[in-house]
């Protein structure tokens, strides 16, 4: 460990923490590090691997709110256990491939002018890399990111591992046996290098179908050992040859015809075996892991058609709406609050000169709301009665316009004998109708004769 940071721990006494200088930094162009990084102070600690049951979710809540000394290793750790369920994977795929299938912008807010450079810097891996994390936090709850180096279109950062930080005292715990020693995340010095992703909802919605994840896993669990012990027949041998090598011998016979259960037993031993026949136990197990399976997808994507088979094609689409028009909107407008309030800020204190206190980072979605045919025949609808630019009109549909077409004399006079003969036409079929009229005249109205 450096000597700086060594400094920084040893500074760090009870609950208050004594900032310590960063390290002199080198210019931009030649590569700018963070050099007290915190990642390279996290110790590793191990990971609960075992059977997750809900008396370990309530534990680990507990753990949070802990008034004097919070921790959310427990949490985070069950979390990441709880992540590779399918379900949930699939559908938090669904929802990432969703909020992030919209091309970005940096744009001036004040002039409207496209900042390229800026625009070109975003357009890299690391950016990417970040709205992942950003979108992850809103699901599986804060992230603290922490970047490394800064050199042009390279810019790397990493993730503060979860399971040592604090969110709600803004801490990070390098060695959580160590309860004394911390880092206090927000404190100015780490501004240049710090962003804390979704402080609002720590926990992420992920907490709100824990339960459903963990029952899921063990009914799946509890089904793959009723299929081991009931889903094949038993094979038994009865023999009244009390030698041990000749039942050894007979017990290895069995297990190469059987993979499940097998028996050596003396003659006259009675064994029952109950089949479960019955399609009961196929419903409890099924019917229970598919209703935790659609909870885990309502709360993910909305609903739970978007990846299920037995779905029509008009709900899918009407749930499909709600995720592309609602829930991704929503998550890409927080997104947004973050990279202008915070990411944009940090670039302008590392050297990124070409990004102005007027640039703001925005999506854009007006292909995504409306198809480009709609649109073209819109716009038609404006030209007719309005002037277009034709700047607009060419980066909007991707045309390079040189100019409006010169029409020939020859085109011309075709245009206004074309006109005359619509009029003639026009005369000739109004004369017409109004001859028609006079030899047709309109018939008078029926009177009733007086009889009287």
């Amino acid at each position: 460990m450096k000597r700086n940071s060594i400094n920084k721990l040893r500074n760090a006494q009870g609950r208050n923490f004594a900032p310590v200088a960063k390290t002199e930094t080198q210019p931009l162009r030649s590569g700018k590090k963070n050099a007290d990084g915190i990642i390279m102070q996290i110790a590793k600690a191990y990971k609960d691997r075992s059977r997750k049951e809900i008396q370990t979710w309530r534990l680990a809540l507990m753990a949070i709110d802990h008034i004097e000394t919070p921790r959310y290793n427990r949490y985070f750790d069950l979390v990441e256990d709880l992540r590779t369920d399918g379900t949930y994977k699939t559908q938090s795929l669904l929802r990432k491939s969703a909020t992030l299938s919209v091309d970005f912008q940096i744009r001036n807010g004040k002039t409207g002018e496209l900042n390229e450079l800026a625009s070109k810097l975003f357009q890299q891996q690391w950016f990417y890399r970040y709205l992942g994390t950003d979108l992850e936090s809103k699901i599986e709850g804060t992230r603290i990111l922490e970047f490394l180096s800064f050199d042009g279109h390279n810019i790397k950062f990493d993730v503060i591992p979860p399971r040592n930080t604090v969110p709600s005292q803004k801490r990070i715990y390098p060695d959580l046996g160590k309860d004394k020693v911390f880092i206090q995340y927000d404190d100015p010095i780490h501004k240049p290098w710090v962003i804390e992703l979704n402080p609002d909802n720590p926990l992420g919605i992920i907490n709100d179908i824990i339960p459903n994840l963990i029952w899921k896993r063990n009914v799946s669990q509890s089904w793959a050992e009723f299929c081991e012990k009931f889903g094949m027949p038993m094979v038994s041998a009865t023999t009244n040859n009390n030698n041990s090598d000749h039942i050894d011998k007979v017990e290895k016979q069995l297990l190469s015809l059987a993979e499940a259960s097998v028996g050596v037993f003396p003659e006259g031993t009675t064994i029952k075996f109950d089949e479960a026949n019955r399609t009961d136990a196929y419903m409890v197990y099924s019917k229970f892991i598919e209703q935790n399976s659609n909870e885990i997808a309502g709360v993910l994507v909305g609903s739970n058609t978007l990846g299920s088979d037995a779905a029509n094609r008009s709900q899918t689409e009407v749930h499909e709406r709600s995720l592309d028009y609602k829930i991704s909107q929503a998550d890409r407008r927080d997104i947004a609050f973050t990279v202008n309030d915070q990411l944009l800020p940090l670039l302008q204190i590392q050297g990124y000169s070409y990004i102005s206190d007027d640039d703001i980072f925005e999506w854009i979605e007006s292909k995504e709301e409306i198809d480009l045919v709609q649109f073209w025949t819109i716009t038609q609808g404006i030209m007719n009665q309005y002037e277009v630019e034709q700047d607009w009109l060419s980066e909007t549909f991707n045309i390079p316009i040189v100019g409006k077409i010169q029409q020939s004399p020859t085109q011309i006079v075709a245009q206004l004998e074309a006109s005359k003969t619509i009029e003639a036409l026009l005369k000739r079929t109004k004369n017409g109708t109004t001859k028609q009229e006079e030899n047709n005249p309109t018939p008078e109205s029926w009177k009733r004769p007086d009889y009287s």
